[in-house]
């Protein structure tokens, strides 16, 4: 039978080094010092279990663990915190975002190997942050590509929060680069109710001529997003 696999998401060297002097034996442990590099491992290698340091540069953990949730082949992985926050500053959130549990650096051997056990037992069901009650929304993106060309592209959200969103686009756009993201209120009308600022957190290619996939973070958090309840 095939070994578990762990990804430990960390840009700090020791920890992997630690996680894998710890687990390497039981588990086959898989490393991962960047949000995108994370994402594709997680949905490539399918890990059993993610171990996401809340404090990693550039995407943080509790945005690539809202990104995770909301690809269909990893929001059901299970998702373990680690950071060296106190608990109850980071917990309330990581646990609202789907986490199953927070562990405190520097942390005992002891305490994770039991967190791990736990996570590998325990099938979780799909938390979110806020209800993503419009899942496929037409938006035009305007911003520039990888090529530093301007461009104008209309798409449909797979899926939309008040804090973000993802999608699939027929151009690349750079991690980092900031686009407008424009919603129309009426079909086939040019009237906009919505129309705000956003972040590309993550990319990832499908194919060499796209679509490709973008996680967006909306630079102004908006309830527009979300349709009532």
């Amino acid at each position: 039978m095939d070994k578990r696999r762990l990804l430990v998401v960390d840009d700090e060297p020791q920890i992997g080094e630690l996680m894998v002097k710890t687990f390497g034996g039981q588990y086959e442990v898989l490393i991962a010092r960047s949000g995108e590099e994370a994402i594709r491992k997680a949905v490539l290698d399918h890990p059993n279990c993610i171990l996401l340091d809340i404090m990693m540069s550039q995407l943080g953990g509790l945005m690539l663990c809202e990104i995770l949730k909301s690809i269909k082949q990893t929001k059901l992985i299970p998702i373990l915190f680690m950071g060296t926050k106190p608990r109850s500053a980071v917990w309330p959130t990581a646990q609202e975002l789907g986490a199953l549990d927070y562990l405190e650096k520097p942390f005992s051997i002891e305490r994770i190997s039991d967190a791990v056990i736990c996570a590998l037992q325990v099938v979780p069901a799909e938390r979110r942050r806020t209800p993503r009650v419009n899942i496929k929304i037409p938006i035009t993106i305007r911003g520039k590509d990888i090529y530093g060309k301007k461009v104008e592209v209309a798409a449909d959200t797979v899926d939309v929060s008040r804090y973000g969103a993802l999608m699939r686009l027929p151009v690349q756009i750079a991690v980092g680069e900031e686009v407008e993201v424009c919603q129309a209120f009426v079909p086939e009308s040019n009237d906009l109710s919505v129309r705000t600022m956003a972040r590309v957190v993550w990319n990832d290619e499908e194919g060499v001529i796209g679509p490709f996939w973008h996680g967006l973070e909306f630079m102004n958090p908006s309830s527009q997003w979300v349709a009532p309840q």
